[in-house]
């Protein structure tokens, strides 16, 4: 008994049905090795439905006409409902790239009262936001201009350093601090760059930097780990076949040399099917 699959495959045929069937993609023009890229980054800027609390950096304050826009997220938040309308319309575009997400891990937010479309009403001033878990850290309320501010960054380290703590790199010292033109600059030409607050500490990408491509350098590390893992859990299968022999030819096995199996992944466990003979089993689960 042979195992016939392509669980690498499937993964990226999973991730083709969720950017088509779920967020509106077209992917037809995009070859599957770019697919994990474009489901990562469109997956890294549109918030997962989840319930959430705020909570609000010292310096948090929102301008008066802008009170029923914030007030309206705000609930949207904490009720775990869809902030994409909220998010820039650019969003729907399957390969534009946040620079300011994948640097600094930030989201900004309009804050409009009404929907036009798809969309919030657009605002000039814009609420920029660090999502971690089911936490919404609201960092303050910038001019639209502001995407390599450098308060941001101090902000979130005065804040929440614990949050960010896995990005500081330890005994570094900068002595020269970009201006915000030249990290504007570097972002254009997907280069990373570090970051110095004012107490000296040092910080890589909190967003996990870029390749040269212009993508998030940590989905290429979670394609690359998907990969192997995914290899092993088809090796594994492999070897396990034999002791399943009896199982399957309770539902018509009768000697073939290859058995096809399929990867099916939900939210708590991966699994292989094998539709010839109506059997699955488990290869993974968070339990």
């Amino acid at each position: 008994m042979k195992l016939k699959s392509n669980f690498f495959g499937d993964w990226i045929n999973i991730q083709k049905d969720i950017l088509t069937n779920h967020w509106g993609y077209d992917v037809s023009s995009v070859p599957d090795k770019e697919i994990p890229f474009v489901y990562f980054n469109a997956e890294q800027r549109r918030p997962e439905l989840k319930v959430r609390q705020v909570v609000l950096a010292d310096t948090f304050s929102c301008p008066t006409n802008l009170e029923s826009g914030w007030k309206r997220l705000k609930g949207l938040i904490e009720s775990g409902r869809d902030l994409t309308p909220n998010l820039s319309k650019l969003v729907n575009k399957l390969n534009n790239k946040d620079s300011m997400l994948n640097d600094w891990g930030v989201h900004h937010f309009h804050l409009g009262e009404k929907m036009k479309g798809n969309f919030i009403e657009r605002t000039g001033p814009l609420l920029f936001a660090l999502l971690v878990e089911d936490k919404f850290y609201a960092i303050g309320i910038f001019n639209h201009d502001s995407w390599a501010d450098q308060d941001i960054v101090e902000i979130i380290h005065r804040n929440w350093p614990s949050i960010v703590e896995q990005y500081q790199i330890k005994g570094v010292i900068s002595s020269t601090p970009l201006t915000e033109q030249e990290r504007l600059t570097l972002r254009k030409k997907n280069a990373n760059s570090n970051v110095t607050v004012q107490d000296g500490t040092v910080y890589a990408p909190i967003g996990g930097g870029m390749v040269s491509s212009g993508f998030n350098l940590q989905a290429v590390m979670t394609k690359d780990r998907q990969k192997m893992f995914l290899r092993k859990l088809e090796k594994h299968l492999d070897s396990q076949l034999e002791s399943l022999r009896e199982v399957f030819e309770k539902q018509g096995y009768n000697g073939e040399l290859e058995l096809e199996a399929l990867l099916d992944i939900t939210e708590d466990k991966y699994t292989a099917l094998f539709p010839k003979y109506g059997v699955s089993a488990i290869l993974w689960s968070k339990e």
